[in-house]
């Protein structure tokens, strides 16, 4: 049975993901009266829902600290702000580098400083004491660590932004999936959406927030979106002893990331190497048949990792494990941004920063759609244009870490 969709929309989303719900969000905020949210499946089941959750302000971009900065007060104060729980846990987020990049981290955590983060350099010492007394810190060169940081929970933070635009108004239609956008005959605007199953709403502006399914949805009028799928494995294990709160932990070292689970007391585990990505054909992408579980090798490799730091800790034990695609770049870094097409705007490609920055996300992405350009003090919106890379102009780091692969730094 087709759902009763409007006929016409001031703007419709593609995607009701994170960036789809909070950009809905802050546009009905500004009083955008007929926004339709249009998603394939459910609400966060897309790459939002498998994400790890991670919340740090740790970054070798000063934009993308200051978007964490930002985002990070709305997962503090979400029950104020949206009305519901994000699941904000924080325990603290700790960076550890091997010896080569201990200078390079120093400068990173000025950087992060000064605009905004709280944090700073630890010592091996404290770190044994005080943080993570199981960790082996004398193969590691330097720590940071940042007390705010930690974690949330993406589905309730998904959900407290529909949640929260819903009841300005927004309408938010599950299963209904969008086969294409509807431009002008000469293809110079948009004029509407048609969804699989042929219903049309009439509408001036689409912003499409469909992660790896952007690809394919603006091909189909002519824009060539560099987006493609990208393999992540994570593995659930109980750390065989009882170790306290406990911080998330990005360890460069290794190229690992680890968050631990305050309620269950189990970690998770994440491979942060992009040496040999699993990379993904978007026109071959399909959630429902796409593997659910680790291979074995992830398995074992990710396990390797860990108890080369921990290894105190031998008697962890596997006790699940999940695989999902999210969307990556050719440079880690996302798009939010106009498109030749008059009326089309991107939401995607965050390449794994997405779930720490979403709100400042959503904030930037109505800014692009009503000002055309940021409102948002000391973040700009030209690092995330689409035509960057035929103009090569790139965002770069400050100060990059060396011998890494590791895009998401």
């Amino acid at each position: 049975m087709m759902s009763n969709l409007p006929k016409t929309a001031d703007v419709v989303i593609i995607g009701a993901g994170l960036m789809g719900c909070s950009t809905a969000y802050e546009l009905a905020k500004r009083n955008v009266k007929n926004i339709v949210v249009l998603e394939k499946n459910a609400i966060g089941s897309g790459a939002t829902g498998q994400s790890s959750g991670v919340l740090r302000g740790h970054y070798s971009y000063p934009l993308l600290t200051r978007m964490a900065v930002q985002s990070l007060e709305t997962f503090k104060y979400a029950e104020e702000i949206l009305g519901n729980e994000v699941g904000y846990q924080p325990v603290g987020y700790m960076f550890g580098v091997d010896h080569e990049n201990i200078e390079i981290l120093k400068k990173n955590v000025e950087m992060q400083k000064k605009n905004g983060v709280n944090t700073g350099i630890v010592s091996k010492e404290v770190v044994r004491k005080e943080i993570w007394p199981q960790l082996d810190t004398e193969q590691f060169g330097a720590f940071a660590y940042e007390p705010e940081g930690g974690y949330g929970d993406p589905v309730l933070t998904n959900q407290a932004f529909a949640d929260a635009a819903r009841a300005l108004g927004v309408t938010i239609k599950q299963h209904c999936g969008v086969k294409r956008v509807l431009t002008s005959d000469d293809g110079s605007k948009v004029v509407g959406v048609e969804t699989i199953d042929g219903q049309i709403i009439f509408t001036p502006y689409v912003i499409v927030a469909a992660g790896v399914g952007a690809h394919h949805i603006m091909k189909n009028v002519g824009v060539n979106v560099p987006v493609q799928g990208q393999r992540a494995q994570l593995i659930y294990i109980s750390p065989g002893a009882s170790m306290g709160t406990v911080p998330s932990f990005g360890d460069f070292k290794h190229d690992q990331y680890i968050k631990p689970e305050v309620c269950s007391g189990h970690l998770l585990l994440g491979n942060a190497d992009h040496a040999d990505p699993q990379y993904i054909d978007p026109a071959d992408y399909d959630a429902d048949q796409y593997p659910k579980h680790a291979t074995e090798a992830a398995i074992e490799k990710a396990i390797m990792k860990f108890l080369s730091c921990f290894p105190s800790l031998e008697q962890a034990k596997l006790l699940a494990s999940y695989s999902s695609a999210y969307e990556v770049t050719p440079d880690g870094i996302p798009f939010i941004s106009r498109t030749p097409i008059v009326g089309a705007y991107l939401c995607t490609g965050f390449s794994g920063h997405g779930f720490k920055i979403a709100p400042s996300v959503g904030k930037l992405t109505a800014d692009l759609v009503l000002a055309g350009k940021s409102k948002q003090e000391g973040i700009d919106l030209a690092p995330f244009r689409l035509t960057r890379f035929e103009e090569n102009d790139l965002l770069l780091p400050d100060h990059p870490y060396s011998t890494t692969v590791n895009s998401h730094v």
